[in-house]
């Protein structure tokens, strides 16, 4: 059996893989054939994996993130019962395998879970690491206190929307498109996930019963905003959202934020925000009084000439 069939095997009886890691959604994302994984065995059996996204550009090969695809990075099985300085030894180890069964690579980089705080192997052998950040509620249980954590404006304007409009569970993607275009329309961007890849995920998502679709209507009828959320076994993550520019004033967003936190505790769950370094989604984000946590960026570039490739795309945009 093969790493990547090992791989399949292993999601497939453990629930505790996380869900942007899982050969389905694997499957979706980077495509059937155009993603791996590097694994650590012990007794024929993983405990350590590390999936990544096959590309190649000209002559450079790159294990990278696929889209719509938060985070990836390390999964590790720790031994019942393990002493802190016994667990830095075991990744030490444990990474140090997963680098060297990594296929020959121009260009690496990946955004790892933010569970993962040792990165120390991988700088060892010449990665470099910077942080980015997403906001956790990691309690989500007593609802009340949760709402009480809220920053004011953010209490007002779900107070002010529930008097207005109505959140209803949705089933068709389409709808969701729809209205998400609308946010990217009004920055003059392009949406960077195609409407098939999105009604591809969503059915598998749908198919295995771990995501939600809510959009937030006024008395008429019109969407006022639509929230995507996924979940594993241990949290509930935004994923995507949008909302009509012409209705941003009616506290819709955040209606339907505080419906999504509701749904992780509903399930025990955290809920993950997934962040952005954008600064007014991180304002909005803070605003629910979540907790803000640190995750790795992982990267390297092998070869003079990748070295020199990336020199060059910093130095052209220095001169834009």
């Amino acid at each position: 059996m093969d790493n990547k069939s090992r791989y399949r095997a292993l999601c497939a009886k453990n629930p505790d893989i996380p869900i942007f890691s899982r050969d389905w959604w694997l499957d979706i994302t980077a495509g059937e054939d155009n993603w791996d994984v590097s694994v650590v065995l012990k007794n024929n059996e993983i405990i350590a994996s590390l999936p990544y996204l096959k590309t190649k550009k000209y002559i450079f090969n790159s294990l990278e993130m696929p889209k719509l695809t938060p985070c990836l990075g390390v999964w590790i099985e720790y031994p019942s019962n393990q002493k802190y300085t016994t667990k830095l030894s075991y990744e030490k180890e444990t990474f140090q395998a997963l680098i060297d069964n990594l296929p020959d690579f121009h260009f690496f980089y990946q955004h790892f879970h933010w569970s993962v705080t040792n990165w120390m192997p991988f700088h060892w052998q010449g990665f470099i690491q910077s942080t980015d950040y997403t906001y956790l509620i990691e309690n989500t249980q007593d609802l009340e206190q949760v709402f009480q954590n809220f920053r004011e404006n953010i209490r007002r304007e779900i107070r002010k929307a529930e008097k207005s409009l109505t959140v209803i569970e949705e089933e068709n993607i389409d709808a969701f498109c729809s209205t998400q275009k609308k946010t990217f329309d009004r920055q003059q961007m392009d949406n960077p996930y195609s409407p098939e890849l999105i009604r591809k995920l969503d059915a598998a998502c749908k198919e295995r019963g771990c995501r939600k679709i809510w959009v937030a209507i006024d008395g008429s009828g019109q969407i006022h905003s639509a929230i995507y959320v996924v979940w594993d076994s241990k949290a509930v993550y935004y994923l995507m959202g949008g909302g009509d520019p012409l209705l941003r004033t009616s506290g819709a967003a955040s209606l339907l934020m505080w419906n999504a936190i509701k749904e992780a505790s509903k399930q025990r769950k955290h809920f993950d925000f997934v962040g952005s370094m954008f600064e007014p989604i991180d304002r909005f984000f803070r605003g629910f009084g979540a907790v803000q946590m640190p995750y790795l960026k992982i990267s390297k570039t092998n070869g003079r000439l990748a070295k020199f490739s990336v020199l060059l795309k910093e130095g052209m945009k220095l001169l834009r």
